[in-house]
């Protein structure tokens, strides 16, 4: 990507990144360097959300099957054994007697049992779609939260990052006072300057060390948090890359269609809304027939020391069918239909309103964006006109033609020239992100990058 720029302005931009880039070079040192895909990594490898979130889609995808939807039949073995001691009195018509007092009875039965739904009002299908959109809905869910987790490291890192920017130029400002304040020395020696302007200078060193303390102290702030974001030891030193990358102008028509199509909250929102339909269409299901094949193969054998029938065996196959049609069930399922249908349409208003807000958000963006890359373009502009009148009131002062605060106003303006600058070109990569985040392309776009 590129900035919308003129070419002069392109090139005094790089000269910029380039000689800043220089700058801090020497003060890298032996930290390590830590890229933004290396930070995401470790991001998420370390959170314990998006660690929940992948065992939660684990779950649902295990839990996915045909058996529990109800298409596979159930198949049983079932065996027993009982032993009984009974007094046996009986009378036949034949005249025959017996009685006897403790008789044992040895029974034993084995069998496989066979229970297969046939037709339960399409339940069964309806359950697997629901099965479906849950593991669609808990994948969008863990991706969701992977894009909000690299959305969070990647402007942590570019604050990060800018921080160790403005450092540089704030040592770089310290140079050109400690030039001026070795002008201003020299002349006072000579006698061609009075004393304040060695005092303004100095005063304006300290200051200027001051501010580079404090930043040096803010940057470790922001280190030590950017560490625990990343699941790290606080205190572990890193260097980052000082290069924030650059920013195209966004079309907030293209945006809106990737939004509406690739947005995980609408996405997981949609598909959540999909699972509610999915349970209305399940319990209407409760009011119709259901059909069911049972089968089985028993076996069955029985001896008695008296009685009638001294031994007593039988087995053998047996299939039927088993129709169940609800006639009455007290307008439950009329009623649990009408909260479902209610729930819908709850989720459905959600679903728009979620889709406003986050059509809001990316229009804002898109506007934040222009304003700062036309301050990128101010800004180079401005740089060019604030290094030209800086080298011209520099000579002036050398031949003591000029005074202290006419340098030191030349000095201030092209520094915070330039620090405008840096500013409006990480605010512009930090909006960008988040628009990438919103069209559901930030984790690719980064992998893309690296």
């Amino acid at each position: 990507m590129a900035f919308n720029l003129s070419p002069n302005l392109v090139s005094l931009n790089r000269l910029l990144v380039a000689f800043v880039l220089i700058f801090c070079a020497g003060s890298l040192g032996a930290q390590p360097l830590l890229t933004l895909k290396e930070a995401i990594a470790a991001a998420l490898e370390n959170n314990p959300d998006v660690k929940a979130a992948k065992a939660e889609l684990d779950m649902a995808n295990e839990s996915n099957t045909y058996g529990n939807a109800g298409f596979l039949p159930e198949l049983n073995l079932n065996t027993g054994r009982a032993f009984q001691q009974n007094d046996i009195q009986q009378r036949f018509a034949n005249g025959l007697v017996v009685d006897r007092p403790g008789v044992g009875t040895n029974q034993f039965n084995a069998g496989i049992s066979l229970s297969w739904t046939l037709y339960d009002g399409g339940q069964m299908f309806v359950v697997k779609k629901r099965q479906n959109a849950e593991v669609t809905a808990a994948d969008l869910r863990w991706q969701n939260l992977i894009i909000n987790l690299s959305d969070s490291v990647s402007s942590a890192f570019y604050q990060l990052v800018l921080a160790g920017m403005e450092l540089r130029l704030l040592e770089e400002e310290e140079k050109l006072v400690a030039e001026r304040l070795k002008m201003a020395s020299e002349q006072l020696r000579l006698g061609l300057r009075s004393k304040s302007d060695l005092l303004l200078a100095q005063i304006d060193i300290n200051q200027i060390q001051n501010r580079i303390r404090i930043q040096q102290k803010q940057t470790r702030i922001r280190k030590g948090n950017f560490n625990l974001l990343l699941g790290r030891d606080a205190e572990t030193d890193f260097q980052v890359e000082e290069n924030p990358g650059e920013v195209n102008a966004a079309d907030f028509r293209q945006l809106k269609a990737k939004v509406m199509g690739q947005n995980m909250q609408i996405r997981y929102q949609k598909q959540n809304l999909e699972i509610a339909r999915l349970n209305v269409k399940q319990l209407k299901t409760r009011a119709l027939p259901q059909i069911t094949l049972n089968s089985a193969f028993n076996f069955a054998q029985t001896r008695n020391q008296a009685g009638f029938a001294l031994f007593n065996r039988s087995y053998g196959p047996g299939i039927g069918l088993t129709f169940s049609m609800p006639l009455f069930q007290g307008t439950s399922v009329a009623r649990l239909v009408k909260i479902g249908n209610i729930d819908l349409e709850i989720r459905n208003l959600q679903l728009k309103s979620i889709e406003n807000r986050i059509l809001a958000q990316v229009w804002r963006l898109v506007q934040n964006t222009e304003i700062q890359l036309e301050t990128i373009e101010t800004e180079n502009r401005t740089i060019a006109l604030a290094m030209e009148n800086a080298g011209i009131i520099r000579e002036r002062f050398a031949l003591g033609q000029s005074g202290s605060l006419e340098l030191k106003n030349a000095e201030f303006q092209l520094t915070a020239a330039k620090n405008r600058l840096l500013q409006a070109r990480f605010q512009a990569r930090i909006l960008e992100i988040q628009l990438l985040r919103y069209t559901g392309e930030l984790k690719i776009n980064e992998a893309e990058k690296k």
